[in-house]
């Protein structure tokens, strides 16, 4: 015998006893329970001595059910009827739904609903709660083509059985699908979207850095480049196309879906733009086809439509149309407002503020990114644009040293204010002109020691004179019969004048319900209205007067933009009296519409305390008094903002609040709770946080993403939407 045999028996004799134990016992078990499954076979012995054949049992199914009626729409598979098992200790469970030899659902049949014609027909009271509707969304390999329907049905006990099918149903007509994006277009967006956000990522990652700004500009306007050559867009305008009977479109959605609102856009300003596109007359100042003596695309204000007069050098947003497809030129409408404005802040932050361009990047996302500019499909980031770009021209015209420079920056002016004057919306204009009108004086005041008053200044301004007169001249020769009869109107040419006071109080709240409010509507709230911004005033009133106490000092700047805000909120909670109102324009401005110039200013406030973060660092540094006490007024602050938010936020009305679930106060609470101290994160300045955009993680959704490839049947190589905003990273240590 083998050694390892020869073991096994002597080294563990206990384990052999133990092993027979389990070998009686079990034979036991089975001896005792052998009539319980006993079966009489005495009918089988005389069957088969009689030479006969046992008759087969009869099988039962588990239950009966039938589908009525299946709907294929939008790409989902509605299927209606009623299933009942047999056993009534039991429920119907699963269910899978077969086409062809493809399974498409495999899931819960969903809640039962009453149908007492069921229990009519089939005389089973208890069959009353079984009706069902259960949408399914096909695959999109599915081809188009007619697929038998089946439909299984598994109990809770495991019994299973077919669902019967009428008629009308065991056939299932798959509908031409919606066009996909292809890959190569896919890989545009990815590329687009990675660029700037994998630079900036890297430029993070190194402590200097200080020249990877022209690198990082180049990398947007290639993001800006990879948008518009895939033709991806963030337009609503498959709503109109879908309905409209007279065209057909092969828009591709991709992410999310069409949203009612902005309607101002999709179905107003993008079709006007996009037909100008269109014969017999080609961007012609008035478009023919619509209504009865045409209409004069001057007066189309916002992103504006496309004309060949020389007022469409000052409609930049409409340029894609006059040199591009149709397709390409809608992704040029939709981006050009997102990207320009970005672009012209992060200029104006680093040039007023002298920040690193990494932390002027991350504040300028704020203004677009936010949820009013996507929310109004960036007409308030496009509106914001021309002023912010005019400032900065003023500013280096005043600057320049060279007759040159100044008449480039001097052109650069005069084209930004002809541009901001056709936006032709005086509800923006106004605040926006007034805050960085000041904000310039402001600044030249500040930088006065460097303030050229000589002979290349006035030739500055004479091309900022003669450029934007030249535009605007042309513009008004177009458009002035209009112009006159638009201003005859009872809206918008005879609005009443606006004394403001009539903004609910929980207005500057409303941005931390952004996650939910621009997902839904009611008569209390639309998206674009709902819409607004993470503000953090009180925050940065603490802030402001910190650093006023450690530098002894306060810049022109920061006074100008706390005295605007303060004039801002006056008018939005208290109100103006009517005389000021009329002398300074301010009378044409709504209440409702000032998040424009709060955003802005939050921004440009923010960017002064990151400027001068390291000092205050310094002076936290010198004492271990003085970063307790920092610690102590940043929980005071923040407590005090926790309360201000959830004190307005319930004051909404009932239907809204009910929207605000338990999850979502608890991480609307992380966030009045955590944002205040960002100055003072353990010691002043030395863990600066990034504001997490709420707002701009809100609005991912908020947009469609899709894209079109070909064409319209009236309109050539039509393509609108996708729009995936910029996005702060949650938390980004400094």
């Amino acid at each position: 015998m083998p050694r390892s045999s020869h073991l096994s028996f002597t080294a563990q004799p206990r384990s052999a006893w133990v092993t027979v134990l389990s070998v009686f016992i079990l034979c036991l078990v089975a001896l005792l329970s052998a009539p319980s499954h006993a079966r009489d076979t005495r009918s089988e012995i005389d069957v088969a001595s009689a030479g006969l054949t046992p008759a087969a049992p009869e099988v039962r199914a588990a239950g009966k059910g039938f589908v009525d009626k299946a709907e294929v729409r939008d790409g989902v598979l509605t299927l209606q009827g009623w299933a009942a098992a047999y056993n009534p200790s039991v429920y119907v469970t699963l269910v899978e739904i077969w086409l062809g030899e493809q399974s498409i659902y495999r899931g819960r049949l969903g809640f039962l609903t009453n149908r007492p014609d069921v229990v009519e027909s089939s005389k089973q009271a208890l069959w009353l709660s079984s009706g069902f509707q259960l949408p399914v969304r096909l695959p999109q390999d599915l081809s188009s083509t007619m697929l038998p329907l089946r439909v299984q049905v598994t109990n809770g006990d495991g019994g299973q059985f077919d669902l019967q099918l009428s008629e009308q149903v065991r056939q299932i007509q798959i509908p031409q699908g919606p066009r996909k994006s292809s890959t190569r277009a896919r890989l545009t967006l990815a590329l687009a979207a990675l660029l700037p956000l994998v630079y900036l990522g890297v430029a993070f990652s190194r402590r200097e850095s200080a020249r990877g700004a022209p690198g990082f500009m180049a990398a947007v306007a290639m993001s800006f480049a990879l948008l518009v050559a895939g033709g991806w867009s963030g337009s609503s305008l498959s709503l109109l196309l879908d309905h409209a009977k007279l065209l057909e479109h092969d828009g591709a959605p991709f992410l999310g879906k069409a949203q009612e609102v902005r309607r101002d856009e999709w179905l107003i300003v993008t079709p006007l733009a996009m037909s100008q596109a269109v014969e017999p007359e080609r961007f012609a100042s008035v478009n023919p086809l619509h209504g009865v003596y045409g209409q004069n695309m001057n007066v189309v204000g916002m992103s504006g439509a496309p004309t060949r007069g020389l007022e469409a050098i000052a409609k930049p947003a409409s340029w894609g149309f006059l040199v591009l497809d149709l397709k390409r030129g809608l992704a040029w409408h939709w981006w050009f407002p997102f990207f320009a404005c970005f672009l012209a802040l992060w200029a104006v932050l680093r040039g007023w503020f002298a920040l690193d361009w990494r932390k002027a990047a991350v504040l300028a996302v704020l203004v677009p990114g936010s949820a009013y500019s996507v929310g109004w499909s960036g007409w308030p980031a496009y509106a914001s644009f021309f002023p912010l770009l005019a400032a900065l021209a003023a500013v280096r015209m005043f600057l320049a040293e060279r007759a040159t420079s100044a008449m480039i920056w001097g052109a650069v002016l005069g084209w930004s204010a002809a541009g901001f004057v056709l936006v032709l919306y005086p509800g923006w204009q106004i605040p926006l002109a007034y805050l960085m009108v000041l904000l310039t004086l402001a600044q030249l005041w500040q930088v006065r020691s460097r303030v050229n008053a000589g002979g290349a200044q006035l030739l500055g301004a004479v091309c900022a004179v003669l450029l934007g007169g030249v535009l605007l001249a042309a513009w008004w020769h177009d458009a002035e019969d209009a112009i006159r009869a638009l201003g005859a109107t009872v809206y918008p040419g005879q609005r009443s004048m606006e004394l403001g006071g009539y903004v609910e109080p929980w207005h500057l709240s409303k941005g931390l319900a952004n996650l939910v409010t621009l997902y839904e509507s009611s008569q209390w709230s639309i998206p674009s209205d709902a819409a607004g911004s993470l503000y953090l005033l009180i925050p940065l009133a603490v802030a402001t007067v910190l650093r006023a106490v450690i530098r002894r000092s306060i810049d022109a700047l920061v006074i100008v933009l706390w005295l605007f805000v303060a004039f801002v909120l006056t008018h939005m909670f208290i109100g103006i009296p009517a005389w000021w109102a009329r002398a300074t324009l301010w009378g044409k401005v709504p209440a409702f519409r000032l998040d424009v110039v709060l955003v802005l200013a939050q921004a440009f406030l923010l960017g002064s305390l990151l400027r001068d973060a390291p000092l205050m660092r310094q002076w936290a540094d010198a004492s271990r008094a003085r970063t307790t006490a920092l610690q102590w007024l940043g929980a005071a602050c923040a407590i005090g903002f926790a309360w201000f938010h959830w004190h307005w936020l319930t004051m909404m009305p009932v239907p809204m609040q009910d929207w605000l679930n338990p999850p979502y106060w608890c991480w609307c609470s992380q966030v009045r709770r955590g944002l205040p101290i960002f100055w003072c994160a353990g010691r002043c300045g030395a863990r600066w946080r990034s504001v997490p955009c709420g707002p701009c993680r809100s609005v991912f959704r908020s947009t469609p993403c899709s894209r079109r490839r070909s064409t319209c049947s009236w309109w050539p190589n039509c393509g609108p939407r996708c729009a995936r905003k910029p996005m702060l990273p949650h938390a980004l240590q400094w």
